[in-house]
């Protein structure tokens, strides 16, 4: 079938008016008119019959009608697509936990920014499981996770560690003790990540090493928030388990403070690289390469 043809059909139709259609398409009404017959007379039947109201659809004309409207729907929705697709090519996405994209990460956007003025930038921030997930599904091409991928998405997925950082428990500076004995832990008030975060499951299992059930703890709210969590910090003597890097500043200007755990030499669980990753057969674009290379080459670990 005759695409440009059928296209005619579908403007006379929907426009009621062989005039009307032959200015939007920029074609001659005899031209249009010869367009139609070649089209009905492939189909083998009548389209459209002529009125004093115009034109009107025969009962074929309107399953035609139908279909061609679908068909130029989609049309439209290519382009669109193509148009789209153009767009991206000067966006660089990216998909980061939580606890580094609201902080290192955005120090590091703004560095790398100065180097590509023109680059647009989208990033968002999930929770590790999260960003693994939108990796894999092809929404994002590239991620930053807390920790290492699981052992099934290891088989997919790529990942190359770039910065080193550690989970403390931290409190007011008002609070008397610098350091504590772990079983005082489920005597302070916490505030702690929700339970789907890698914080959170990193923190349970280091308590768990220690002899302590978390839910034996005295914990006030979750929330999956560390702008929440500290603020809560900053206004009480409710204490946290959060990443280092999240609070350097607040420790800096002795807002914050880290509280010691005597009498536990294991902290190994609470320890851990931020990883950058994507997918095992896809190949980086120019932009997606250079920020991972820019953040290989300029992060420093505390």
């Amino acid at each position: 079938m005759n695409l440009d043809y059928l296209k005619s059909f579908y403007y006379i139709a929907q426009c009621n008016s062989i005039s009307k259609a032959s200015e939007i398409l920029h074609v001659t009404q005899p031209g249009l008119s010869m367009q139609l017959k070649s089209l009905e007379s492939e189909l083998g039947f009548s389209l459209l019959s002529r009125s004093n109201k115009g034109v009107l659809l025969t009962s074929e004309g309107e399953v035609v009608y139908d279909y061609a409207k679908s068909i130029f729907a989609l049309e439209e929705n290519m382009y669109n697509s193509i148009n789209s697709l153009e767009q991206k090519k000067n966006t660089l996405f990216i998909a980061s936990c939580k606890t580094y994209g609201s902080y290192q990460l955005a120090f590091n956007i703004c560095n790398f920014k100065d180097i590509h003025s023109g680059l647009d930038i989208c990033m968002d921030t999930f929770n590790t499981s999260e960003v693994i997930d939108k990796i894999l599904n092809h929404d994002y091409n590239i991620g930053i996770i807390k920790g290492n991928c699981s052992t099934e998405a290891k088989e997919m997925i790529e990942e190359t560690s770039f910065f080193d950082d550690e989970i403390v428990l931290c409190i007011n500076p008002s609070y008397s003790k610098d350091e504590i004995k772990i079983k005082e832990v489920k005597r302070i008030p916490l505030i702690m990540r929700d339970t789907d975060s890698g914080t959170y499951k990193m923190v349970k299992k280091f308590l768990n090493n220690s002899g302590i059930d978390i839910c034996d703890l005295d914990i006030l709210i979750r929330s999956n928030c560390t702008e929440i969590i500290k603020s809560s910090i900053l206004k009480s003597c409710c204490a946290s388990f959060v990443a280092k890097s999240c609070i350097q500043k607040e420790l800096d200007n002795n807002l914050i403070k880290i509280i010691k755990i005597s009498d536990v030499e294991n902290f190994d669980s609470l320890h851990f690289s931020y990883h950058l990753i994507n997918r095992k057969q896809y190949k980086l674009n120019e932009y997606e390469q250079s920020f991972y290379d820019f953040l290989l080459k300029n992060t420093k670990s505390l």
